[in-house]
């Protein structure tokens, strides 16, 4: 596992207003994506298949994106263009949902708010990673994570305050434009790090590309069959249903998750940081694995609400983590590709875990989903550990 590094200090500015950034762009999300099915429901014929090739398509284009735009942050002299214009598409696409009126609509709009998504996520990455020195990349993801989950539960809680006074569900797509706009103006405050020049004389030469170590592979592999165990979230509160929890009781229950998913991100960095990344990834994949099976057999609303708590600490746990030994495993010429790879790798099996999870649940039941799930997370923590050895560049070794 990692070695302690020395204690680190604050968190660089440039970290900071990227974590604010994420903040307010999670709020403008969530302020449209939990009433957006029953909204399109109450709008559009086969609502039911119109979300699932909606959401599909979305996470392939990110997915497909999220290389090709780790690519360009290793070429590029500068990486908040990308960021820059990933955030800003993605806060323009995002309120245009208030005007649909047929099928391909709503398809088309999310899919180039995830074109936005593909942009921005490997250069953003790439960019904390590049903003701090290696004792702090644990807190700056975790305190990345922290920020992002607790947009999701403000922009959850506005929306329901929202329509509780007596705002359309078009009234408040149109509102959750201003936090996506303030988003991107913050998103102007950052000042990125100098990278080295270019080393090519010629005018308009591109960066020259270091390789992505081959090594990186054993660290991917379990990474990416863990994003097949890990299926949406969405699926927990279906769980909540079938135990007999009320509609009017899940946005209550989404709030708690992320709620405790902000709360514990920023601590779990500082000790990821403290007792190594690789010990939090393995806890928290560890974690996800005993908290599903654990919900497979749950019964009854209380004791599902209380195994879904715990469960949150899993992405406090892992996700900053995550990234924070990549980080680690690459030279800094080559993050943005590494980044690249994780988060399409990341988005593929994300895709992968949904149909697996919902076919499992159609055809089996939700015990045998749930079993599945945290069985195949089982088998990643203990191929990380396999594996992750031969991952470490020497120095590491």
């Amino acid at each position: 596992m990692d070695a302690a590094p020395p204690r680190p200090g604050r968190l660089p500015r440039t970290v900071v207003v990227l974590g604010v950034v994420s903040l307010l762009t999670d709020v403008s999300s969530d302020m449209i994506f939990p009433l957006l099915p029953a909204f399109l429901a109450a709008r559009l014929p086969a609502a039911p298949l119109l979300l699932g090739t909606m959401e599909g398509l979305a996470d392939l284009v990110s997915s497909l994106l999220k290389y090709q735009s780790g690519v360009w942050a290793d070429r590029a002299r500068r990486l908040k263009p990308l960021v820059l214009f990933g955030y800003g598409l993605s806060s323009l696409m995002r309120p245009l949902m208030a005007f649909v009126t047929a099928p391909w609509h709503p398809i088309a709009i999310r899919a180039l708010d995830r074109v936005g998504k593909g942009v921005r996520s490997s250069p953003r990455d790439a960019l904390i990673a590049n903003s701090v020195d290696v004792g702090s990349r644990g807190r700056a993801f975790g305190f990345h994570r922290g920020m992002d989950h607790a947009g999701a539960a403000v922009g959850s809680l506005a929306a329901l305050l929202l329509v509780a006074v007596g705002l359309r569900v078009e009234q408040v797509f149109f509102v959750a434009a201003v936090p996506g706009l303030l988003g991107v103006l913050a998103l102007l405050l950052v000042r990125e790090p100098e990278r080295p020049v270019l080393h090519a004389s010629a005018p308009g030469a591109t960066r020259a590309l270091a390789p992505v170590p081959r090594r990186l592979a054993y660290y991917l592999v379990p990474v990416t069959l863990f994003g097949v165990a890990n299926s949406t979230d969405a699926f927990l509160l279906l769980k909540l249903t079938e135990e007999g929890a009320k509609p009017e009781f899940l946005p209550l229950a989404w709030l708690l998750l992320q709620a405790v998913k902000s709360a514990v991100s920023f601590p779990a960095g500082r000790l990821a940081d403290r007792l190594g990344a690789s010990r939090l990834v393995l806890t928290g994949w560890s974690l996800y694995a005993l908290s599903y099976l654990a919900l497979a057999w749950a019964r009854g609303v209380t004791l599902t609400m209380s195994v879904i708590a715990i469960y949150g600490l899993y992405h406090a746990m892992a996700e900053g983590a995550e990234k924070s030994l990549l980080t680690a495993l690459v030279p800094a010429e080559a993050r943005g590709r590494a980044f690249g790879l994780y988060n399409g790798l990341s988005g593929g099996a994300s895709l992968a875990a949904g149909l697996l999870f919902g076919a499992l649940w159609t055809k089996l039941g939700s015990t045998t989903a749930f079993v599945t799930a945290g069985a195949l997370a089982g088998l990643s923590a203990v191929l990380l550990v396999v594996l992750l050895p031969r991952a470490r560049p020497p120095e590491m070794a």
